[in-house]
């Protein structure tokens, strides 16, 4: 039986995600704040949603791909929102990244209601989630996917899938995760700064670097943007920041002791009073020459 599904959240992640859910199963509604994005997916066969309410009171399927955990509560489990006019047996897929606090709290609230909620966060960035390829981190075992009959739908979007057997863990791995790729653009911009202060010629010192033992992914990731000059966000400083702040949350609930983590929340809050918030997590290495520059950091 063909589902009833719903998209909600249409930007850099979600927007690609739906177009391949629509590509694929040939019809999908969608709900997006700003409509821009909803409409280019109407001309594709989309039916666009005016409010949330109405979602939840058509779908038995919902995705969701939010900005961060105010969203996610709101669009969930406020008064307008899934949980207040949803109906027994509908599914809640949030590809979102939130705490695993709020993960379990929406999990325990949709199951009083016999709703599912799954937490099922997402990486790879807009170009994995154009090809599919996404690696997502499901907070639910493999069998209660199966059992759902969910796989048709999630390799709409991604080709890895890593079970993590329970709600809230997969926003917990999605946190570790991005707080190391985000401390690692630290290291790389600091280490590109070094190399150019050195009449280092950039493209050299991705021969060489890549080359050895100083890669890593988000090194070559980055690497034309770097070499471009490029700034437009795939994922914003922003956002970078509002992650950091939820694995710095995930310390102090575990009474963990983080020095780097600290150090990179330092860093991205600098990047953000210098004006670089709405811009790529590669513009770290602008960030760096900037600073050196200076006699005197912003208050």
């Amino acid at each position: 039986m063909t589902r009833k599904a719903v998209f909600i959240g249409l930007g850099n992640m979600g927007f690609p995600m739906a177009s391949n859910l629509l590509e694929t199963f040939g019809s999908l509604g969608v709900y997006n704040r700003s409509q821009k994005n909803g409409l280019a997916l109407v001309e594709k066969g989309a039916t666009m949603f005016l409010d949330v309410k109405s979602v939840a009171q058509y779908a038995d399927l919902v995705f969701l791909c939010l900005p961060g955990p105010l969203e996610v509560a709101e669009i969930v489990d406020g008064p307008e929102g899934l949980l207040a006019n949803g109906s027994e047996g509908q599914i809640i897929l949030d590809f979102s990244t939130v705490s695993p606090a709020l993960s379990k709290e929406l999990s325990r609230k949709a199951t009083q209601k016999k709703i599912t909620y799954i937490d099922l966060p997402v990486s790879g960035g807009g170009l994995g989630a154009q090809k599919r390829e996404l690696s997502l981190m499901i907070g639910a075992t493999k069998a209660e996917v199966e059992e759902l009959n969910l796989l048709p739908y999630l390799l709409c979007v991604g080709k890895t899938f890593h079970y993590m057997g329970e709600r809230g863990k997969g926003s917990a791995i999605k946190i570790i995760n991005n707080y190391m790729a985000f401390a690692t653009q630290i290291l790389n911009g600091e280490a590109i700064a070094m190399a150019d202060r050195l009449d280092i010629p950039l493209e050299s010192f991705y021969d060489v670097v890549t080359t050895s033992s100083g890669n890593n992914l988000i090194l070559s990731a980055k690497k034309q943007k770097v070499l471009s000059g490029d700034l437009s966000a795939s994922f914003t400083v922003d956002l970078s920041m509002k992650d950091l702040e939820l694995a710095r949350q995930l310390c102090q609930d575990g009474k963990m002791t983080n020095f780097s983590l600290n150090q990179a929340i330092q860093f991205y809050r600098l990047a953000q009073q210098l004006g670089y918030g709405q811009k790529d997590t590669a513009s770290v290495i602008h960030v760096i020459r900037d600073l050196g520059k200076r006699t005197s950091l912003p208050d």
